[in-house]
């Protein structure tokens, strides 16, 4: 169980930007994670161990069972959705995301 501390700084955490969480993510995640319009889903294969599942949600990651992937809303808080927003935005791995240092922006490769 969370603190009230721990749960107002995981709001706060759901508020940064795509660029921020990207670089946030444990190595060991990174092979699951892609990005989807601005938002970070991670789609692993097999259930992780807790230490994994509580350092994503640390970050702001929270489970979507509709999709059953983890995703990070990156300050771009918008309602459910019945439409899948892989089919409208694309899912660009994160092998395929060149990190732009001086803005905070992505680009595809």
């Amino acid at each position: 169980m969370r603190t009230p501390e721990q749960k107002q700084q995981w709001f706060e955490n759901r508020k940064q930007d795509t660029k921020t969480v990207l670089n946030r993510l444990p190595d060991d995640v990174r092979s699951y994670a892609y990005v989807v319009g601005v938002w970070v889903w991670i789609e692993f294969v097999e259930k992780p161990d807790r230490m994994i599942l509580d350092a994503i949600k640390d970050i702001g990651f929270s489970w979507n069972n509709k999709r059953k992937v983890w995703q990070h809303p990156c300050g771009y808080f918008r309602p459910g959705s019945t439409d899948d927003p892989r089919a409208r935005y694309g899912a660009i791995p994160l092998d395929n995301i060149k990190l732009d240092e001086n803005k905070q922006q992505i680009n595809a490769n």
